[in-house]
C-alpha cells in the first residue's frame, strides 16, 4: 500500500521539472557499490539528504570465516556535454574531476581513492583523442566550456571532423558524455564489521514553482508527486504572498530538486539490517516534498526521519524543497 504523508510546511513528493528558462538540472548520485557480489551484508545504513549535502554511514559485516576483498566504487552522475552546452546543470564544484566534493572514510580514517574519468561517444572511449587535442574531459564543471571556446579554429575543425563536436566557430557544441567514478580496494576481515562513511555535495537543480502550474493528478510530466489538500492550501497561500511581494509577474517559489539513487546494484548479501533516513529542508518555513512508502516523522524544525529494519529499497529519493523568493 502506498502511504502519502503530509505535514504543515512539509509534504512528501518527487522532484519536479524546471518551470522557467533560468533553471538548472538535477543529477542523481547515490551510495557506494561493490564491483562484484560478496557475502558481506549491510548491517546498517544511516543516510542524510538535503539540497546542500548528502552524508552516508554504512556498517558492513563479514560473518564468514574468510576475509573478503573487493573494489568499492562511487559512480558520479553522467554529464552529457551537448545537453549542458545550452542549459545549466545544478550545483557543481569547480573541480572538474571531483565535481561533487566527494570524501570518504573507513573506520574513521580518510580513504585515498582513485578517480577514473573518461569521455564516451557512441559507446567508444574518446578520452585520449580529447587529451591529445588539449581538451579537458569534463567541460561541464569549472571553466570547461570557456576553455573549449578558446580553442583555435584548426583544433575545432579537427574535433568536428572526428565527430567529437558539432557546429562551427560560433556554435561549437561538444558531443561526448563524461563518466566519472571514484574507487578503492576494500578488505572486510572475517567476523568483523567495517564502517564506511562518505559525503558529497549533491547536484541540486533549481527552478521555479507555482501551484497554478501543477496539474491536479498523480503525475506531472511523468514524475510522481504527493500533495494533499492542506499542503495545496499552504502552497497557494505562499504563492499569493509571494505574488503580492513580487508584483503581478511574481507568485513563484524557488524549487530545489535533489536526487539520490537508493536502488543501486545491491550486490551485498541480503537486505539492509537497519536503515535510517534523515531529510532536511534547511529552513523551518520551507516546504519539503517526497513520495515515500513508510512512516516518515518530523524530528526537528527542518528534519524528517524514517527507520526500518530488514529494509529493501523500493524507490529512489527525489527530494523537492520549496522556498519563498525574497522580494527584489
Amino acid at each position: 500500500m502506498r502511504i502519502l504523508l503530509c505535514a504543515l510546511g512539509a509534504v512528501l513528493a518527487a522532484a519536479l521539472p524546471a518551470k522557467a528558462d533560468d533553471s538548472s538540472a538535477m543529477l542523481s548520485a547515490g551510495g557506494i557499490v561493490f564491483t562484484k557480489s560478496t557475502p558481506v551484508r549491510m548491517a546498517a545504513e544511516d543516510l542524510y539528504v538535503s539540497p546542500k549535502a548528502v552524508r552516508i554511514r554504512f556498517e558492513f559485516a563479514n560473518d564468514t570465516a574468510k576475509d573478503v576483498e573487493t573494489v568499492v566504487a562511487f559512480p558520479l552522475p553522467d554529464l552529457d556535454t551537448a545537453e549542458f552546452w545550452g542549459s545549466a546543470v545544478g550545483t557543481l564544484t569547480d573541480d572538474a574531476r571531483n565535481f561533487v566534493g566527494f570524501t570518504a572514510k573507513v573506520d574513521g580514517k580518510p580513504v585515498a581513492f582513485r578517480i577514473d574519468q573518461r569521455a564516451i561517444l557512441k559507446g567508444k572511449d574518446v578520452t585520449d583523442e580529447l587529451l591529445t587535442a588539449g581538451v579537458p574531459v569534463n567541460v561541464v564543471a569549472g571553466e570547461g566550456y570557456r576553455q573549449l571556446d578558446a580553442l583555435s579554429p584548426d583544433k575545432k575543425k579537427k574535433l568536428i571532423a572526428q565527430g567529437l563536436a558539432d557546429g562551427g566557430a560560433d556554435e561549437f557544441v561538444p558531443q561526448w558524455t563524461v563518466k566519472t567514478a571514484f574507487y578503492w580496494t576494500q578488505k572486510f576481515p572475517a567476523h568483523k564489521t567495517v564502517v564506511i562513511e562518505h559525503s558529497y555535495q549533491p547536484v541540486t537543480g533549481q527552478s521555479f514553482f507555482s501551484p497554478g502550474d501543477m496539474k491536479r493528478s498523480d503525475k506531472y510530466d511523468n514524475v510522481d508527486y504527493c500533495f494533499d489538500e492542506p499542503t495545496w492550501a499552504t502552497l497557494r497561500t505562499k504563492s499569493a504572498a509571494a505574488k503580492k511581494a513580487q508584483g503581478d509577474a511574481g507568485g513563484y517559489l524557488n524549487a530545489y530538486q535533489t536526487g539520490y539513487i537508493l536502488m543501486t546494484a545491491r550486490n551485498w548479501s541480503g537486505p539492509i539490517g537497519r536503515f535510517h533516513l534523515t531529510l532536511d529542508k534547511l529552513k523551518p518555513d520551507n516546504v519539503l516534498s517526497l513520495c515515500w512508502d513508510g512512516a516518515l516523522k518530523r524530528s526537528g524544525p527542518t528534519t524528517f526521519e524514517f527507520t526500518q529494519t530488514n529494509f529493501t529499497p523500493a524507490r529512489d529519493i527525489h527530494l523537492l524543497v520549496l522556498e519563498t523568493q525574497k522580494a527584489q
